[in-house]
């Protein structure tokens, strides 16, 4: 369960504290007035007509939702974090001779129920894509009303959503949080050189498409930033307190002022809660004006005569024996064939079609060609995932859907009912074209695993692919294989 509250607040300052310009509505009360009989069915007929008795009594009901965190009241969560973001932001404006330069903009709180860290990463990722959505929805939406309006003015959205998660244990200490967003965006940093299908698709119609589609396709700058707050943030382990010993001593002098910049930029990200903040920006793309188009020279078609001399096909001449020549010719494959050759060499260029899926595709080819395959312990899930976003997605709901059961205490080696060792996740138009890509994301999700505490030992990854090295893991369907250890 997620609740939401908005405000217009200020924007981060150096993305490290947060203004508020509207108290955001976090309860509710409701006062109903209720009418209270007093007499009963059994005393009405002793009474004169209009005069039936009655009370009229005021009653407070308080709106009051206990869920998941048990000890922590989803209101009070994000009535918490958005007190402390309006009272860190007032105390930098006080500080400040200046005020608070940045621009306005919206923020929305996000409460994180869930306590499985799978599934609270699956759930960033999520935000994530739904941020990368939003800015290319408005340029979009700017797109056409620049079309329909002269003159029109396009618009910068920026906006800002903070993802707090009270309920993980695992994730309250700060050095596993700080690792795993450190890991998250590692991952988003290296998806920059992945070959999507996306990508080429959008790249042939920039090379192949119409002019008209080329100059009025105008891709917005859309980006997407996530950083963390968290109660202990810049917290260090004894091995860092000692390094940093050590070098103030090489150094031999301490500087004060740095040190008391460095605590306030601290003190400016330990909200009451580990929270994500991700902050979307969608920006017009520059105008350039394009040099006039020059229109190319065709040259004069030119071929080759039975005498080796190129001449211009204008001066061939259409005779009789140039005709039988090509009629020997487009006949050649059919003589050579024995039967029907003729109307079987015309089906041999009709293109077929079967209700065959990728999923049926996978399936075939794992059941003859996969040692590891059990069809009593393995499951098969699909996706359409293009983005990469969406791919990551996928991947950690679908760990999170079998963490319960082998992570639960009272199971057996994970032995319960409805448990997959083996989870094999089918995405035909992710990353279909690059193996080397493919390759890369399997280990970014390896290394954002072993930042979860209760599953970086039990979960193997790998994948398949038409291009894998190994020949024995070329599956015609680009396949992403979860695999749950003894």
């Amino acid at each position: 369960m997620k609740l939401i509250s908005s405000a217009r607040v200020s924007s981060l300052s150096n993305g490290t504290s947060l203004g508020l310009s509207l108290t955001a509505i976090l309860s509710i009360w409701i006062v109903a007035t209720t009418t209270t009989i007093t007499p009963t069915n059994a005393f009405v007929s002793q009474l004169s007509s209009g005069q039936v008795l009655s009370k009229r009594t005021n009653t407070r009901l308080y709106y009051d939702i206990q869920r998941d965190p048990p000890n922590e009241n989803v209101w009070s969560v994000l009535a918490n974090t958005e007190k402390w973001i309006a009272s860190t932001l007032k105390h930098a404006e006080q500080t400040s001779s200046s005020g608070n330069p940045l621009s306005r903009k919206e923020v929305s709180y996000v409460c994180e129920t869930s306590q499985d860290p799978a599934m609270i990463l699956a759930n960033i990722f999520r935000k994530l894509k739904e941020a990368r959505q939003l800015g290319e929805t408005h340029g979009q939406d700017q797109e056409e009303l620049a079309e329909s309006q002269e003159n029109y003015v396009r618009a910068t959205l920026r906006q800002t959503q903070i993802l707090v998660i009270p309920a993980s244990e695992d994730l309250n200490d700060f050095q596993v949080f700080d690792q795993l967003v450190n890991a998250i965006n590692e991952a988003r940093r290296a998806a920059r050189d992945y070959v999507t299908d996306h990508s080429l698709e959008r790249l042939d119609e920039k090379l192949y498409g119409d002019d008209e589609d080329k100059h009025d396709d105008k891709e917005w700058v859309v980006s997407v930033n996530c950083a963390h707050l968290h109660p202990k943030f810049g917290e260090k382990t004894p091995e860092q307190q000692l390094k940093e010993l050590q070098e103030e001593d090489n150094e031999g002098e301490v500087d004060l002022n740095l040190q008391e910049y460095k605590e306030r930029r601290l003190l400016a990200r330990r909200s009451p809660y580990p929270s994500i903040v991700v902050e979307v920006r969608s920006m017009a793309p520059p105008e350039f004006t394009p040099p006039p188009p020059k229109t190319p020279q065709q040259p004069q078609a030119v071929e080759d005569d039975d005498d080796g001399v190129k001449t211009s096909a204008d001066d061939v001449k259409i005779d009789s024996e140039f005709v039988q020549q090509l009629e020997a010719l487009f006949s050649k494959s059919s003589i050579q064939k024995e039967g029907d050759g003729f109307y079987d060499s015309i089906g041999s260029h009709i293109e077929t079609f079967s209700s065959v899926t990728p999923m049926m595709v996978a399936q075939n080819w794992i059941d003859q060609n996969d040692p590891l395959f059990d069809v009593t312990k393995c499951a098969f899930t699909v996706s359409d995932a293009t983005y990469v976003d969406e791919a990551y997605e996928f991947v950690f709901t679908n760990l999170a859907m079998q963490t319960s059961h082998f992570l639960s205490k009272t199971s057996t080696a994970g032995e319960q009912a409805g448990a997959q060792r083996r989870q094999y996740l089918v995405m035909p138009h992710f990353l279909s074209n690059s193996a080397t890509s493919m390759e890369k994301f399997s280990d970014q999700v390896l290394n954002i695993v072993r930042t979860l505490p209760p599953v970086r030992n039990k979960v193997d990854v790998s994948f398949l692919h038409p291009e894998h090295v190994d020949e024995n893991k070329r599956c015609p369907i680009p396949v992403f294989v979860l695999q749950w250890k003894d």
